[in-house]
């Protein structure tokens, strides 16, 4: 499976559009972050949050990634923080 993470363009907002609409939810305005797998749209993620996604399909790993890009907190310092509270075992 291949994730592509990308600003949208003018020409992303027909099917971001579709993409809400399927959803039963509004379009997000303005910039506006999109993922693709394998080259379909399955979500799409306003800079104020709201999201859009595919109800077919499973998306709750992608939108976890959007809102990650979105609040600006990279996955490796998501992931450093996650390894140093973990309990460690005395020995």
């Amino acid at each position: 499976m291949s994730v592509t993470i990308k600003l949208s363009t003018e020409a992303d907002r027909e099917r971001i559009r579709r993409l809400a609409e399927l959803d039963s939810k509004p379009a997000p305005d303005g910039d506006v972050l999109v993922a693709e797998v394998n080259g379909r749209l399955v979500a799409a993620m306003g800079m104020d949050g709201g999201v859009v996604a595919d109800p077919f399909e499973r998306t709750a790993s992608v939108v976890k990634v959007l809102r990650s890009q979105v609040e600006g907190e990279p996955r490796r310092a998501r992931r450093r923080r996650r390894w140093l509270s973990r309990p460690v075992a005395a020995g």
